[in-house]
């Protein structure tokens, strides 16, 4: 199921390469079947192209620290918290500190 899923996103993507959702969809899709490395790639250059889009902030710090990688999950949810205190955006906010905290603790 979830290939399918992933094939419609991908073709849906083609059609319009500019929908930072359908990216930020593709990246969810790809950790959902287990492609940790792929979709904190696709994070990476999504956050490279657009950086104010919180979500993603979030989610390539879960990957990261499921890759073993706190550091750089660390370092991502602070830029996140960064992005989402300039946009006003307190849900993120408190989101990305609480997953900050629990990075801290376990590093």
């Amino acid at each position: 199921m979830t290939t399918d899923r992933l094939a419609q996103l991908r073709a849906m993507f083609a059609e319009d390469p500019t929908d930072l959702f359908l990216r930020y969809a593709i990246a969810l899709e790809l950790k959902s079947a287990g492609s940790m490395k792929e979709a904190a790639a696709d994070l990476t250059e999504l956050l490279l192209d657009a950086p104010d889009h919180v979500p993603s902030y979030y989610q390539l710090a879960l990957i990261l620290a499921d890759l073993g990688r706190l550091d750089e999950a660390m370092t991502t949810c602070e830029r996140g918290a960064e992005r989402a205190q300039a946009a006003g955006d307190r849900k993120a906010l408190a989101e990305i500190k609480e997953l900050l905290a629990t990075l801290h603790d376990e590093g």
